[in-house]
């Protein structure tokens, strides 16, 4: 079993001013840095009160969320890392991962980190499309996420790659080309955020200028699944789809803000994957069996079994069940029968 213990810092660590950027909604937190010592037993406290909830077998990394964590003042980062590295020397937690901006690592920083028992490093890539970087206002070309990601794993730290889905001027093609970076780049792990607006953001008044359309659900769906499968494919372990579900989430005003869409993306995934399977298939008035792992029925008969609703209409299938058997996440197992057959079978 592993666990984070997230500790969410302030976005002072950020001087940039990316269009889609709204942390103070997202984590709760304004860009006024705490007095230090009161940060250092805020830390402290969270620490201690997660681990008193996790089993003693849980495997725990601490991980410090919200900001571009190696930008902030290199004391104040210091002491935030020397804090949690008495955890990890006391053997409580089982190391440390930091959130950055590609343009925030150097060798240098990548020693600190290192010292203090950083393992891993989640890096904002967000798309390696210098159009859509631009358009975004990130402040830097794909060409350093690239030089970030290679001393990253040059220096023994698991890389986990961050994307993001519908933003301006980005394409399904784009985010592929991103996803493919991530891999390529040796990453262990993925996140994909489709994109939100918020208010305050220079994206919300692109929204209402007409300069942005923002993506729908639908279409982050279609285009994370994509993305997603690729990951799956190249046995990149894709941590989390989509921002948290929390108050926060729901102030946002237009785009991919579904509050399952997580689960949404990975249900299309599979019904990608059993398209595939009957693609070809004499499958008119017959019975589809789909066997997936146990504990990912839901994935297929969620939501009013919509996605099987589209499936039994698109190859004119009487019938799809789901039932169990020792297969993967993402690896179903199908069986076309005869209608009497299946019945006889029951």
């Amino acid at each position: 079993m592993h666990s984070n213990i997230p500790f969410f810092i302030p976005h002072s660590g950020c001087p940039n001013n990316c269009v889609f950027c709204s942390q103070v909604k997202i984590t709760g937190k304004s860009r006024k840095e705490p007095p230090l010592a009161e940060e250092l037993r805020a830390l402290r406290k969270t620490i201690e009160e997660s681990l008193n909830t996790l089993p003693a077998d849980c495997e725990t990394q601490l991980a410090f969320f919200g900001g571009s964590f190696t930008g902030i003042d290199r004391a104040r980062m210091i002491a935030l890392l020397q804090t949690g590295y008495d955890y990890v020397k006391s053997g409580r937690i089982k190391g440390i991962r930091v959130s950055t901006r590609p343009d925030y690592i150097d060798e240098e920083i990548l020693s600190v980190l290192k010292a203090y028992g950083v393992t891993d490093v989640e890096l904002g890539i967000q798309s390696v499309s210098d159009r859509v970087l631009s358009a975004c206002a990130r402040g830097h070309k794909a060409e350093i996420s690239y030089k970030s990601a290679e001393m990253i794993v040059r220096n023994g730290l698991r890389l986990v790659g961050q994307m993001m889905i519908g933003l301006p001027e980005s394409t399904a093609i784009d985010e592929l080309a991103t996803a493919d970076a991530i891999i390529q780049m040796g990453a262990s792990g993925a996140r994909i955020y489709p994109t939100v607006v918020f208010r305050d953001t220079p994206l919300y008044d692109m929204v209402k200028s007409g300069a942005y359309r923002p993506i729908t659900n639908e279409e982050a769906v279609e285009r994370s699944a994509l993305c997603l499968e690729k990951f799956v494919n190249a046995g990149v372990e894709v941590l989390k789809i989509g921002l948290h579900a929390s108050e926060s989430l729901a102030e946002a005003e237009y785009g991919a803000n579904h509050p399952s869409i997580g689960e949404l993306v990975k249900a299309r995934l599979y019904y990608n994957r059993i398209a595939g399977m009957l693609s070809g298939l004499d499958c008119k008035g017959k019975i589809a069996i789909v066997y997936v792992k146990d504990g990912e029925q839901s994935k297929l008969t969620g939501y009013g079994g919509k996605l099987l609703k589209e499936l039994k209409a698109k190859y004119d299938l009487t019938d799809i069940k789901v039932k169990t058997a020792n297969t993967r996440i993402y690896q179903p197992i199908l069986k076309i029968e005869e209608e009497k057959q299946c019945g006889l079978n029951q």
